[in-house]
C-alpha cells in the first residue's frame, strides 16, 4: 500500500463527481480507440485490448462513475470503429455482441476494483498524514513539557530557598512551602485543562478565591471587577499565580480579608499600549476598612511576597507594580503583558 501511495496523484480537477472526471474518462475512451485503430493492421481479433486500461485508468484517477462512462464510450467506440461492418453500430456476428457484453461485464468489475483500490490508497495517505500531525505534535508536546519541567524544577527551587530564608520554625517552613506548592499545583492544572493552552485571568483568580474558600457574594467582603476572557502568556501564569497567592494569604491573615470591617476590591481590565500595540493586563488589588498597624511597628508577614511583585515580576516580565501600604490596607497594581493569541476549537492544550 506504501508503493501505491507513492504513485498515487490526486489532481482536484478530475476527482469523482467532477466535469473534469467525465471529460478524463472520455479522453481515456478516445485515446485507446484510436490506439487499437492505430494497431488494426497488426493486431487482429482482441478488440478491447485497449479499452480495458483505459477503464482502469479512468477509475483509478476519477471513481467507479468515471469508468461506468469512460467503459460505456470505449464499448461504443469499438463496435462503431473496429467491428465489422465499420461505422455503424449494426453488428452482424452474435460472437461480437457476446464479446462486447463480456467487456463491458470484466470493465464494471474492473471498475470497482480500481474504485475500491483509490479508496483505500486515499484513506491509506490521510491517515499516513493523520499520523505524521500527530507525531509532530507529540513532539512538540513532549518538547514544551521538558521546558516546562526545567522551569517548575527552578521556580520550585527558588521557592524553597526563599521560604526557608523567611521561615522562623521547620513547622513554619513545611506549611507555608506546603500552601506556595499547592499554589504551582493549580496553576499547572489550569494551563493542561485550558484550551489552547491559555489561562485567563477570571479563570486565575477565581481559581485562588475557591482554595482559600473565600466566597464572592453580593455585599460581601469580596468585589470582583473585570472582564472575562483576558487570556494570560503561560509563562507568566505560575508567577502571576504566586503574587495572588501572596497577597491573599496577607489579606486572609491580616488585613481585608481578616478584620471585620475589611473590604477587598480586584479591577482588571486589559489596554492595548500606544507605544508597543500590544495587549496588558491591568490589575488594581485594593484593600479598605482595614486597621493598619503603627508606622513603628514591625512589619507583618515575610515580606517574600512583596519581593516576588516588587523585583521578579518586573524583572521577568517587565511589569509594571506598585505596592503601598495605605491607611486603610495594601493596595496593589501589577501591569504586564498578556497573550495575542485567540482561542480556536483547534488549539492544542500544549500550545505555548
Amino acid at each position: 500500500m506504501r508503493k501505491l501511495a507513492q504513485f498515487y496523484i490526486d489532481i482536484p480537477a478530475l476527482r469523482p463527481g467532477t466535469v473534469g472526471a467525465y471529460a478524463f474518462a472520455s479522453l481515456c475512451a478516445g485515446a485507446a480507440t484510436a490506439l487499437r485503430i492505430a494497431m488494426d493492421p497488426y493486431v487482429v481479433g482482441v478488440q478491447f485490448i485497449t479499452a480495458y486500461p483505459a477503464v482502469t485508468i479512468s477509475s483509478l484517477t476519477s471513481g467507479f462513475r468515471a469508468g461506468v462512462f469512460c467503459t460505456v464510450l470505449s464499448a461504443a467506440a469499438v463496435s462503431f470503429f473496429i467491428i465489422e461492418p465499420r461505422l455503424s453500430f449494426y453488428i452482424d456476428h452474435p460472437g461480437e455482441v457476446l464479446a462486447i457484453l463480456l467487456f463491458v461485464l470484466v470493465s464494471l468489475l474492473n471498475a470497482a476494483l480500481a474504485t475500491g483500490m483509490r479508496f483505500a490508497v486515499e484513506r491509506y495517505r490521510e491517515q499516513s498524514v493523520a499520523l505524521r500531525e500527530s507525531q509532530d505534535r507529540l513532539v512538540s508536546v513532549v518538547a514544551e513539557l521538558q521546558h516546562r519541567t526545567r522551569n517548575l524544577i527552578s521556580v520550585v527551587g527558588t521557592m524553597a530557598k526563599g521560604t526557608l530564608r523567611t521561615s522562623k520554625t521547620f513547622d513554619d517552613f513545611s506549611a507555608i512551602f506546603q500552601d506556595r506548592l499547592e499554589v504551582l499545583g493549580r496553576a499547572q492544572g489550569l494551563l493542561f485543562r485550558a484550551q489552547g493552552g491559555r489561562v485567563t485571568f477570571d479563570e486565575l483568580i477565581n481559581t485562588e478565591l475557591a482554595a482559600r474558600s473565600v466566597r464572592v457574594e453580593k455585599h460581601g467582603p469580596v468585589t470582583l471587577d473585570g472582564p472575562k476572557g483576558i487570556l494570560l502568556r503561560s509563562r507568566t501564569v505560575q508567577s502571576l499565580a504566586m503574587a495572588l497567592h501572596e497577597l491573599m494569604t496577607n489579606a486572609l491573615k491580616y488585613g481585608a480579608l481578616k478584620q471585620p470591617n475589611g473590604h477587598l476590591t480586584v479591577r482588571w481590565r486589559q489596554e492595548i499600549l500606544a507605544e508597543s500595540g500590544k495587549p496588558w493586563l491591568h490589575l488594581d488589588w485594593k484593600e479598605s476598612g482595614v486597621e493598619m498597624p503603627p508606622l513603628a511597628a514591625k512589619p507583618q508577614g515575610s515580606g517574600q511576597g512583596r519581593e516576588l511583585i516588587e523585583r521578579v515580576l518586573p524583572y521577568q516580565f517587565d511589569a509594571r507594580t506598585t505596592f503601598a501600604m495605605e491607611a486603610d490596607g495594601v493596595h496593589c497594581t501589577i501591569s504586564l503583558p498578556t497573550s495575542e493569541h485567540k482561542v480556536t476549537d483547534t488549539d492544542h492544550p500544549m500550545a505555548a
